[in-house]
């Protein structure tokens, strides 16, 4: 879940993206898995659903090694989008998928993450099913 206020607007790197509301000093915990709230589907589960279903939770989700598991949030996170020169990263010290920001991040400013940190992982998936 979102720890921090943003707001969803037009996005100059793909249609929506996710701003920060006010400013979000490096180090600060931005997301992290809601288990009460996320879905969270196992490979055999995400096989019964249909395709349109399954397209939109590789899209939208990830899947995560910790849990074995297809996770797809509740909340506007998902509009997080790519950047090479992202903003927030995984946060190194944790065993979770938490968010935290690289550096200081202007009221504005859009967040972004470098998908390679959860892509390769998807992508051998995707292969596999």
């Amino acid at each position: 879940m979102l720890l921090v206020n943003t707001y969803l607007d037009a996005s100059p790197i793909h249609g929506v993206g996710l701003f920060a509301s006010g400013v979000i000093p490096k180090g600060t915990e931005i997301y992290k898995p809601s288990p009460r709230l996320d879905i969270l589907l196992s490979n055999e589960n995400f096989q019964k659903l249909d395709t349109f279903s399954q397209q939109q939770i590789k899209h939208y989700g990830y899947f995560d090694t910790q849990s074995n598991k297809w996770h797809l949030a509740f909340d506007d996170i998902r509009f997080c989008n790519h950047s090479k020169d992202s903003n927030i990263t995984q946060d190194p010290n944790t065993d979770t998928y938490t968010l935290i920001a690289k550096r200081d991040i202007k009221a504005g400013e859009e967040l972004t993450q470098d998908y390679s940190e959860f892509e390769n992982l998807r992508d051998e998936l995707k292969k596999a099913l």
